[in-house]
């Protein structure tokens, strides 16, 4: 079901996450608001036609619950909304819905609405409100309702109505400008992770850190990457992060590459970092955000799978938790393990292929500094079908023992292999000139 991929990208991509203290500034002017809580739920869609009704995930499989078998609408529609679970009349998080799941006939599982595609065959056009009141004349049964929405005039009636759901044990608010923008309004999260490797800064910024890169920590000596990290470090943090993750490298199979084109460092996972960000994220435009899974032991990291993770958004550095250690009670999986989507019989773990070296060259000079070497490497990474990997790359090594910061590397990614052949072929012409000896 292609166009519920299209819906994704087309609207909740344009979900804009906002601190409440940045609210008012954040948000622009708009004719009116309409504002409604936030329900934790699994992105879901609902078809009803004289054939029944059916629910879909985010991936176009169909799910199996009893309760909407027999639910019926006056006309055929099509409606966005959460699947979520509800106890005591109040609706529950993630991990209640996932064990609800799993028994559904047991659970008070609910479809609430949000949105309305299509009715009686033809497309629901028109703005926020009249959207909402078409949606709310169809969906208004136990099982499926429509997100109560209020409409309000002004940023601090928004800021109001966010303290009055957070006063209730709300996790958030939605908000829909008059002018089509939408914003998801929740506290900040607050997350510690384990620091896997770091990224020098280049040319004047060289012996600082640029980024960390960070994971959760598993059983077994086995981390799960979550992300970079480049924001709120001062620049005496980054030089003293530098100084001494720079002590701790470990070699690694695995290479991660940073937004300067340069490979990571990867260290010892053995410092734990405070890290905040606005939202937490398990799917994005392409689907169920898939994250790499590392051994570790005293000769460094391996690869070992790709498996459902996450990604942050606006993630900023706090502080290093120097009373918190590496492990699963400090720095587990099960802080963003609320953030998973629910259900994951189709996000099937993904067993990386190693990747196979197509072209090595490396060039020798001497100079009165001492010996320089160059090495350009053409790899097929067999892992384009993760969605993380381009499915070529060229590595570029710059060695020369007379400078303060020796080694230099850029990598490129490319989209074919006549492609990553055009690269090598440009390396070679800029840097192999007078002087170089090809060794290999």
């Amino acid at each position: 079901m292609e166009w519920i991929e299209q819906y994704k990208k087309r609207v909740l991509s344009r979900l804009i996450s906002v601190e409440p203290n940045t609210l008012k500034e954040r948000i622009i002017d708009s004719e009116y608001y309409l504002v409604s809580e936030k329900i934790d739920g699994f992105y879901t869609v609902l078809v009803s036609s004289s054939n029944g009704t059916s629910l879909y995930n985010k991936s176009g499989r169909e799910l199996k619950i009893p309760a909407f078998d027999k639910l019926k609408f006056s006309k055929p529609c099509i409606l966005v909304g959460e699947l979520c679970v509800f106890e005591n009349d109040r609706p529950q998080t993630h991990r209640e819905l996932a064990a609800a799941l799993a028994k559904p006939s047991e659970a008070d599982i609910r479809f609430a609405a949000f949105d309305i595609i299509e009715l009686n065959g033809n497309a629901v056009e028109g703005d926020a409100i009249e959207k909402f009141h078409v949606l709310s004349s169809i969906a208004n049964q136990t099982h499926c309702f429509t997100i109560p929405q209020q409409q309000v005039s002004s940023r601090t009636a928004v800021e109001e109505f966010y303290k009055e759901i957070q006063g209730k044990g709300g996790e958030g608010i939605i908000v829909k400008a008059a002018n089509e923008m939408a914003y998801k309004i929740k506290p900040i999260i607050t997350l510690d992770l384990v620091v896997l490797g770091f990224c020098e800064g280049i040319q004047e910024k060289a012996g600082v850190v640029r980024d960390l890169l960070l994971g959760v920590a598993l059983e077994k000596n086995e981390f799960q990457i979550v992300g970079t990290l480049g924001t709120g470090f001062t620049n005496e943090e980054r030089s003293t992060f530098y100084n001494a993750l720079a002590k701790m490298e470990v070699s690694s199979s695995y290479t991660e590459v940073s937004g300067a084109k340069t490979a990571f460092v990867m260290v010892k996972p053995e410092w734990v970092i405070e890290v905040k960000c606005l939202d937490v994220l398990a799917e994005n435009s392409q689907g169920s955000i898939k994250k790499t899974i590392l051994n570790y032991d005293t000769k460094g990291y391996d690869v070992k799978e790709m498996a459902a993770g996450v990604s942050l958004v606006s993630a900023v550095y706090n502080r290093i938790r120097t009373d918190k250690s590496v492990g699963l009670e400090h720095t587990g999986k099960e802080q963003i393990t609320d953030f998973l989507s629910p259900i994951t019989s189709d996000d099937k773990v993904i067993n990386l292929v190693d990747s196979e070296i197509l072209l090595r060259e490396v060039y020798l000079k001497e100079s009165k500094s001492g010996r320089m070497v160059r090495k350009m490497l053409g790899l097929k990474t067999n892992k384009e079908k993760t969605g993380l990997f381009p499915p070529f790359l060229v590595l570029y090594t710059d060695f020369s023992t007379g400078r303060a910061e020796p080694m230099d590397q850029e990598i490129s990614w490319c989209s074919s292999q006549s492609a990553m052949q055009d690269k090598v072929n440009a390396l070679r012409e800029e840097y192999i000139k007078g002087g170089w000896n090809k060794v290999n």
